[in-house]
């Protein structure tokens, strides 16, 4: 007997297999093999037809098949009343993303319904508006469901000969009509005989010629809603295919079935903005500025505040337009509570939206802090038409740089006492207020309470516990049961339902303590979910609101032992549920036995005594325990930090040095806690550099010091001692801190905090916030210690001192209240010794606050107030050396507010100014040259290393007005000697001889050899010499320091690329250059300069010439050879210039070789792994692409696999193949005649190119001639498909697998037969491949958004 089967696959790829089965009759045994042979090939062959088909509907479509698509057929079944409702949404939407309020769309279901038969009308109030599907600012849509073909069109617009009046008031208006029709789904002609036929309807009006028809069929209206995200989710929840969560814009706060839903803005709740220096604002009053604040910013906004105080409510009203004005566009909302286990999950949400550029504002509620972070970031990063917003009860720190935060407080009963009324009415003012009075404002456990009272019932005469014990009331009788397991519960800050990864049920650890059974637990958490004391997400657990987890736990804290507790929670295996205990406790700081718990562990031998050793683990379990006993806390930190061998903490990935920053930060918040903290904190900064800014110790110590969002009550005195410490201190890199202090005090504004973070269960707000009165005794304490400071008598304090003052004059003096003091301050640092700083700052301050500029409102410009005049004048240097200190040598910047002559109107103003400025530095250093004055007057400025512009004119000077000039250099040399060592600007020395070149060059020339003697001078000895006098006997004088091995070869640099020694003979600038090579460094110093030289050349010209090639070559090769790791990529930069210059001129080819030769060497070293000089190794692949290929493929035991690996790319970021061409490629692959080639070849050129504006991927036509030209294009198919994974993302793979892949299905239809089956082969393994990263995504995303803690 012969059994046939045959499996078809798609038509569309040809696909179809026949399997023949042969069996004798009778030989029942055999045929059931065969029947389990055939059986399982069937399930093969249909799996792969599946995925392939799959894979052809993406590639037949030609388009990607995104997160907010939809069938157009689908639509088919919408009722005649959900098709109105879309088209109105798509409407609203329209006109929304156009910057025009919904509300100008109204339709039959709103509230502004239209008559006369008009389904949905557009009226914006504008002159014209053509968004792509609205055509008019007058538009009338018509919803049809049923087909509407000629006849029906002429039905539906004319009546007896007449166009309906409706149309014809369109048309008088030159408005617009379309006609919706859901049954259609036009071919183009067909669609052009549907608007010919309206256009035919609507000759019969006179008016007919000024309206704008159109039509929409089913394909149209499809292509409409995939442009609104939120409609998108509206119509998918009304077909039952909604996305599980998310939701467009609606009753988010879920109210009961027709219950009043209108937001109560009693003054019971607040708000407090970011940046608004700690004040509170009443909901009504916030609404704008939380509008305004989500519409601009580039950063996440995230919402705190405790459950239960209406944050939901508040979030929903931003989007109401019968809240306030101008609200956000409701038609671009997409909302998710996170709690209930949406799909896809947040992270996969945001990436679509932002890979499709689509607009939305996308708001989380109870988002997770970690999980906020991760999405903030991207939000930040993306720069997109996203908006984030999160909600969420914790309040932490929550990242300032890319988010802003908007903390929401209740205060007082007024909203929960509105609430319960507004939800139970019958209950009664007197039993609303009781309730809400219990519950302190919190709206969740006021509902919860009110929920459990009987009609007719008073509650006036129940205790606070008795009204709490309603929560836990089963049929009129308390269920101690349920009370006790709540208790339980409570006592960590989230639980799971379901077993851990390593078996463990922490239902059945928690049930252990009171005796209850995994089962009698579980039950217990359902009915506390029913009753909105328990939340979920995914298979987390939590009692909220903490108001009513709090009261709980304390309640068992009071009926269990301690050391049962410990026994229990500290047991092996239990380090979860350890922390999430530790997380409860740390919201108890006013229970004893949390306090005993947490000083147990705080023992130098306890659980978390040795702070700067804990695991991460013990690491979050200290942040949590803070605010329980910070006494105890402070004490262990200060003895781990006091130590005799604490000798600071590396900063980078150091979990416990965040910790216990972060918490000294906290404690310090407290004034009795305050002066101890920052003196650790300023521990910590006497190890740490102090120009190292990456999460620096002394930021968050000055921090302290702001007038407002200081994080700290610390009292001002208190905050001067400490400053006043540092000031004092023998340790420079104290006293810098102290004058960071200052100089942040009297900063302002803006400042800029690091957000309200809750302690704990303490209440925190920013820090202390002065009145108007206390600011200007703030500012007026610190500008005596500046003004005391700075005529000191101590040369350093007063300088710094002087300079701090002077730098915050400006922003101190927009306060009115400031300026007298300040004035006083000027003239008493004047009367010590002349303020320069302060005379630039103040002509800084009337330059840009009274000077008319080319504004429109210069004439709301203040006028030049007299005391402020009067003090400039005052102010300005008349001696000498004042007028020098200020104009040579006066530090900061502005120094364009010097000059007199500076205008608003000159294009050019700034580089005329330094040209004056620089003339009155001459000037003054001949004024100096020829007065009695002695250099030491002037005092280090003179060389300090800080930048003075003008220090080379004023050498000039000193030359041009010297009596005696050779007596004038030595008086500049021996003032240099007695300096310390420090670095030094030896500006003023190089304009000296500058100068003196033209007065007397011979004199000139034996001070340069003095220079090149000089053990100063000589490191800075090319930059003495006259860029445009330099000679060959300077060069000489110069080379011969180069066998030095002190002298570093930096200096030489100029003197192989300035056109300034252009002059000098070629072959002494090349020996230059090998001279060099000879130095540690030299190699760089080449390289850098040479490619200066090349800089903006035409690369087709040899401009370095053969001699400087080869030095380049050689500078190329000693660099690679010396180091291959280099992390800026300057280097790689010059090498890539220099080596591409080298290589595309004939000459120098043994060297060419060894450069070859040294890459690959490198890369033998690596194994293959090279991660640096790109640029120049992908340079050198493309012009000696013959000679890398076979040196690449020069495969041996010694280097095994390793070069073919540095050929996929190794460590860099692309393969050196993919800057050559292909058809090269092609080229040298024919002629190996090995056809093991061209995979490894593939692997390295370029790929991927974007296909259109929609984030669409296609398979670069380069990259198809190599497939098409390999002999086995199936195993160049399989190593394209390799390279759909990307080695490195941010966000999804899956959106970065999925278009390369749908790119790939593309060729299942290729005219080649062998790389259409190849491909559909392909095919099918990408399907599995995605679909698993899909999963394994998805289950990353559950359990990183739903989870408590």
């Amino acid at each position: 007997m012969i059994w046939m089967l045959h499996v078809a696959g798609s038509m569309q790829a040809g696909m179809s297999e026949t399997i023949w089965l042969m069996g004798m009759e009778g030989c029942q045994i055999h045929q059931l093999v065969l029947w389990l042979l055939l059986l399982k090939k069937l399930i093969s062959c249909l799996a792969d037809i599946e995925a392939s088909s799959k894979l052809c509907l993406h590639s037949s479509k030609g388009a990607i098949v995104t997160i907010f698509d939809i069938e157009k057929d689908e639509l088919l079944r919408l009722s005649d009343s959900q098709l109105e409702e879309l088209i109105a949404r798509l409407a609203e939407a329209e006109v929304a993303a156009n910057g025009h309020s919904p509300a100008w769309v109204s339709w039959s279901g709103s509230i502004n319904a239209p008559d006369e038969g008009i389904d949905i009308h557009v009226q914006v109030p504008v002159d014209t508006l053509n968004t792509g599907f609205l055509a008019r600012p007058d538009t009338i849509l018509q919803a049809k469901k049923h087909s509407m073909p000629k006849g029906e069109i002429t039905g539906e617009m004319v009546n007896d000969g007449v166009l309906s009046a409706m149309i014809s008031g369109q048309a008088q208006k030159g408005g617009s009509y379309i006609i919706v029709s859901l049954a259609d789904d036009c071919s183009p002609p067909m669609k052009s005989a549907r608007i010919q036929a309206m256009r035919d309807a609507a000759q019969c009006d006179p008016a007919n010629g000024n309206i704008y028809l159109d039509f929409y069929d089913r394909s149209k209206l499809t292509q409409w809603l995939r442009q609104h995200p939120s409609v998108m989710l509206w119509v998918k929840s009304k077909l039952g295919q909604g996305y599980s969560g998310w939701q467009p814009y609606g009753a988010w706060s879920n109210p009961p079935q027709d219950a009043d839903d209108t937001l109560i803005s009693a003054p019971g709740v607040t708000a407090t903005l970011p940046s608004g220096k700690g004040q509170k604002l009443s909901i009504e009053d916030a609404i704008s500025p939380m509008r305004n604040i989500i519409r601009s910013t580039a950063k996440a906004v995230r919402i705190t505040g405790l459950s239960g105080v209406g944050k939901t409510r508040i979030v929903q009203a931003l989007f109401d337009e019968k809240v306030g004005t101008d609200a956000l566009d409701r038609t671009i909302a997409v909302y998710v509570d996170t709690g209930a286990e949406p799909d896809p999950s947040a992270a996969a949400m945001l990436d679509r939206l932002i890979a499709e550029g689509r607009r939305a504002v996308m708001i989380l509620d109870n988002c997770p802090s970690d999980i906020h972070s991760s999405l903030a970031s991207k939000v930040s990063a993306a720069g997109s038409e996203v908006s984030l917003v999160t909600v969420e009860y914790d309040i932490r720190d929550d990242k300032p740089q890319t988010t802003e935060v908007i903390h929401i407080e209740a205060v007082g009963p007024d909203v929960a006492e509105q609430l319960v009324l507004r939800r139970f009415p019958g209950i009664g003012q007197n039993n609303a207020l009781r309730i809400a009075e219990f519950a302190d404002g919190n709206a969740r456990v006021s509902l919860a309470i009110a929920e459990r009272v009987e009609e007719g019932e008073s509650l006036a005469q129940l205790s606070d516990a008795q009204l709490f014990g309603r929560l836990f009331v089963q049929r009129n009788n308390p269920d101690d049961d349920l009370h006790e397991q709540a208790e339980i519960l409570s006592l960590v800050y989230s639980f799971s339902v379901s077993n851990t990864e390593d078996g463990h049920n922490e239902l059945e650890v928690l049930g252990s303590i009171f005796g209850h059974s995994q089962r009698q637990l579980f039950r217990a958490v359902k009915k506390l979910l029913d009753r909105h004391v328990v939340q979920k997400r995914g298979h987390w657990r939590a009692i909220l609101p903490h108001a009513i987890a709090n009261k709980l736990a304390a309640s068992a804290l009071d009926s269990i032992p301690v050391s049962q507790l410990r026994a229990t929670f500290e047991a092996s295996g239990c380090e979860r549920l350890l922390m999430s205990f530790a997380h409860r406790l740390g919201l108890m700081h006013g229970h004893p036995v949390a306090k005993e718990i947490v000083e147990a562990w705080l023992q130098p031998e306890g659980l978390l005594g040795r702070i700067l050793k804990l695991e991460d683990t013990a690491d979050r379990m200290l942040g949590y325990i803070g605010p329980v006993a910070p006494e105890a806390l402070l004490d262990r930190i200060e003895a781990e930090l006091s130590a005799p061998d604490f000798e600071g903490m590396e900063k980078r990935h150091n979990p416990q040095r965040t910790t216990t920053l972060n918490l000294l930060q906290a404690l310090a918040y407290e004034p009795n806690a305050f002066d101890r903290c920052v003196r650790l904190l300023i521990r910590v900064a006497d190890y740490e550099d102090e120009k190292n800014n990456y999460d620096s110790v002394r930021n968050k110590i000055t921090r302290f010091f702001q007038a407002y969002l200081s994080g700290t009550h610390a009292s001002l005195g208190q905050r001067i001692a400490i400053m006043n410490e540092c000031l004092l201190s023998d340790e420079a890199g104290r006293r810098s801190l102290g004058f960071r202090m200052l100089s942040t005090a009297l900063e302002g504004p803006p400042w800029t905090g690091i957000g309200m973070n809750g302690f704990g269960a303490r209440p925190r707000d920013y820090g202390l916030c002065p009145n108007h009165d206390e600011l200007v005794e703030w500012r007026s304490t610190f500008i005596d210690v500046a003004v005391r400071l700075g005529s000191s008598g101590d040369t350093d304090l007063e300088g710094l001192a002087r300079q701090t003052l002077a730098k915050n004059f400006r922003g101190l003096w927009h306060q009115e209240a400031m300026r007298d003091k300040l004035i006083d301050a000027a003239r008493k640092l004047n009367a010590h010794h002349p303020w320069g700083e302060g005379w630039k700052a103040v002509r800084s301050t009337i330059y840009f606050n009274y000077t008319k500029t080319k504004r429109k409102d210069e004439d709301d410009i203040e006028p030049l107030p007299d005391n402020l005049a009067e003090l400039e004048r005052e102010l300005k240097p008349v001696d000498l050396l004042p007028t020098i200190m200020t104009y040579v040598l006066g530090r900061g910047g502005d120094h364009w507010a010097l000059d007199s002559d500076l205008g608003h109107e000159d294009a050019n103003k700034y580089s005329e100014a330094e040209k004056r400025l620089g003339a009155k530095a001459l000037r003054l250093g001949e004024e100096f040259a020829s007065s009695d004055y002695e250099l030491d007057e002037l005092g280090p400025n003179l060389f300090s290393s800080d930048w003075m512009p003008y220090r080379s004119a004023f050498g000039r000077g000193l030359a041009r007005g010297a009596h005696d000039l050779r007596v004038g250099w030595q008086k500049l040399v021996d003032q240099l000697e007695q300096l310390p060592e420090a670095p030094k600007d030896f500006s003023v020395f190089g304009g000296l001889i500058e100068e003196a070149i033209s007065l007397d060059p011979v004199l000139a020339q034996e001070l340069l050899d003095q220079c090149a003697h000089h053990p100063q001078l000589r490191h800075v000895l090319v930059y003495l010499h006259s860029w445009m006098e330099f000679t060959e006997v300077d060069l000489d004088r110069c080379m011969a320091l180069l066998k030095e091995p002190d002298i570093r070869p930096g200096m030489y640099g100029p003197l192989l690329w300035r056109g300034e020694y252009v002059n000098l003979p070629r072959e002494r600038i090349v020996d230059l250059a090998q001279h060099l090579l000879s130095k540690p460094g030299g190699d760089d110093v080449v390289l850098d300069s040479l490619s200066m030289r090349l800089h903006s050349k035409d690369v087709s010209v040899d401009t370095l010439g053969l001699e400087l090639r080869l030095v380049g070559l050689r500078a190329a090769i000693q660099r690679l050879q010396r180091d291959h790791n280099e992390a800026t990529g300057s280097v790689d930069y010059d090498m890539e210039k220099v080596v591409g210059a080298a290589l595309r001129f004939d000459g120098n080819e043994d060297e060419k070789l060894e450069w070859l030769g040294t890459i690959f060497a490198v890369v033998d070293e690596s194994y293959g792994f090279i991660h640096t000089f790109e640029n120049a190794i992908a340079t050198t692949a493309e012009l000696k692409t013959v000679e890398f290929l076979n040196a690449a493929f020069e495969v041996s035991k010694e280097n095994d696999r390793g070069r073919l690996f540095f050929i996929r790319h190794g460590g860099l970021r692309r393969s050196p193949l993919a800057q050559i061409d292909v058809d090269t490629l092609v080229e040298w692959c024919r002629s190996r005649n090995d056809d093991s080639v061209w995979a490894p070849v593939a692997a390295g050129i370029s790929l991927w190119s974007k296909n259109g504006d929609q984030g669409g991927v296609a398979i670069m036509e380069s990259a198809i001639r190599l497939l098409e030209a390999a002999p086995e294009p199936a195993t160049v198919l399989e190593v394209f498909a390799d390279r759909v994974k990307p080695s490195s993302w941010h966000g999804s793979r899956v959106s970065m697998m999925q278009p390369r892949a749908d790119a790939i299905a593309v060729l299942v239809e290729h005219e080649n037969a062998d790389i259409a089956v190849a491909a559909k082969s392909v095919s099918v393994k990408l399907a599995r491949w995605i679909e698993r990263e899909k999963a394994r995504e998805k289950l990353e995303d559950e359990q990183g958004e739903q989870r408590f803690e």
